[in-house]
């Protein structure tokens, strides 16, 4: 394997369109205090950096039980391809980017990549070990990657936005559990302790819940005046992503591979053309 696609594999540059978050608030809150164009892809960029130090520090300390996982197992720092030295210089380039591109758009970014960076950390160190919090904390990140897209602190009329992300977020989380049960089988707990909390029953729990927050702040969406077709078109989405990842467990670890179900892109083009047409 070349260097480049170690590298490209150490700061999972695979993952990095979770970072396209950021642009969101161009979607539903232009009317608000957001960055121009230009200034979202750096802030994107920026994200992008600061997320790849923590997958880094993450890798670091999960090594270990990576070696345990089908797929995890060819991470970098897992399969010994980079050592803990040549992790250390890529954090510290990435750390000043990312600090040249805070100082660049202002305190509130700042503040959100500092945030992020703090969470996803405490994370990494002990509190992916917490059932539900393990979940909870992962979808809070992705609430940072949106507020990353404002200049300033988003007015309330934003709230159902945040709310159906962090509901999404949860109810795919739920999936990413199950499957890596799924795909471990007996080694799961031994891979994640906290695995063996997520049964069948609390899962399906925790995902209810999570679609009941996805329906309230769709119907508050709606009573704004958002319309019908760009609330069903999403949902629709979701309960397609939903039941492909139950079917098909690899594909938590890869969601990209949705665009090989005709059915997942039929619906995803379907959002698209209401989008643009309503």
């Amino acid at each position: 394997m070349s260097k480049l696609r170690i590298f490209a594999k150490l700061v999972r540059l695979d993952q990095w369109y979770k970072n396209f978050i950021v642009f969101l608030p161009l979607v539903f809150a232009a009317n608000q205090i957001t960055y121009s164009v230009t200034e979202l892809f750096i802030a994107f960029f920026g994200f992008c950096c600061i997320s790849a130090i923590t997958y880094i520090v993450n890798d670091w300390m999960d090594r270990g039980k990576d070696r345990l996982h089908p797929i995890k197992k060819e991470r970098p720092l897992a399969s010994g391809k980079v050592s803990g030295r040549g992790a250390i210089i890529v954090c510290i380039i990435l750390a000043a980017i990312v600090t040249a591109i805070s100082l660049t758009l202002g305190t509130f970014y700042g503040l959100i990549v500092g945030i992020y960076f703090v969470f996803t950390n405490l994370y990494s160190f002990g509190l992916k070990n917490i059932p539900l919090l393990d979940i909870l904390m992962v979808s809070g990140n992705f609430i940072l990657r949106m507020s990353a897209g404002f200049a300033a602190l988003p007015s309330l009329d934003a709230l159902p936005y945040f709310g159906l992300l962090f509901g999404i977020i949860t109810i795919f989380l739920t999936h990413k559990r199950r499957s890596d049960i799924k795909m471990l089988g007996k080694k799961a707990v031994e891979h994640k302790p906290v695995l063996k909390f997520y049964t069948i029953r609390n899962n399906y729990i925790f995902r209810a819940i999570a679609y009941l927050l996805v329906i309230a702040s769709s119907y508050m969406l709606w009573q704004s005046g958002l319309s019908i077709y760009k609330i069903i078109g999403p949902f629709l989405l979701l309960l397609a992503t939903s039941f492909i990842f139950s079917e098909n467990p690899e594909y938590t670890s890869k969601p990209q591979w949705l665009f090989r179900s005709k059915i997942w892109d039929a619906v995803l083009i379907g959002n698209i053309l209401l989008f643009i047409f309503t």
